[in-house]
């Protein structure tokens, strides 16, 4: 008896998986959309797709993608230094380093920011940009340029979606 138990097990789940994919009708999960947010697309004449390029390139757009680096981090890139982790500055400065982030490249924030900004950006992140933001010959992103790598993909990503 204890060398026709194994065999019945098997034949048995087998059984049992074929009969699940062969007569069982799957389960249909109905997708539920917010309404909120079907009000909120109603008043929308372009696609949210369109509706962020247009923003992609103001100072605003930018700076909020700046911030988002500095508390989540980036990988998207393969610079030699390796990735950036999140969270080297709190929140609540965040913003202050993406306006000192801003100006290394011309632009501005609407609000103004604190002198320590600089030296917050100079302590945390310039060891890895450098004091001018350049990324120390290439190793780390360069912070100067007028559109950052992180904004040029996140546009070509759009792009390719609205232009399928």
């Amino acid at each position: 008896m204890k060398n026709v138990f194994p065999p019945l097990l098997v034949l048995g789940v087998l059984l049992f998986a074929l009969y699940q994919t062969r007569y069982k009708k799957p389960e249909t999960t109905e997708e539920k959309v917010n309404p909120a947010y079907l009000e909120h697309t109603k008043k929308h004449t372009a696609s949210h797709i369109q509706e962020e390029l247009d923003r992609l390139h103001t100072d605003a757009y930018v700076k909020n993608y700046i911030v988002n680096v500095i508390k989540h981090g980036s990988n998207q890139f393969n610079f030699k230094g390796g990735e950036m982790e999140g969270g080297f500055v709190s929140s609540k400065d965040a913003p202050k380093v993406a306006c000192h982030v801003l100006s290394l490249s011309g632009k501005k924030c609407e609000e103004p920011y604190p002198e320590d900004a600089a030296m917050f950006y100079t302590s945390v992140c310039g060891g890895c940009h450098g004091d001018d933001g350049k990324g120390l010959g290439g190793t780390y992103p360069d912070l100067t340029r007028k559109t950052l790598l992180g904004i040029e993909k996140r546009e070509e990503f759009l792009k390719s979606l609205l232009y399928r």
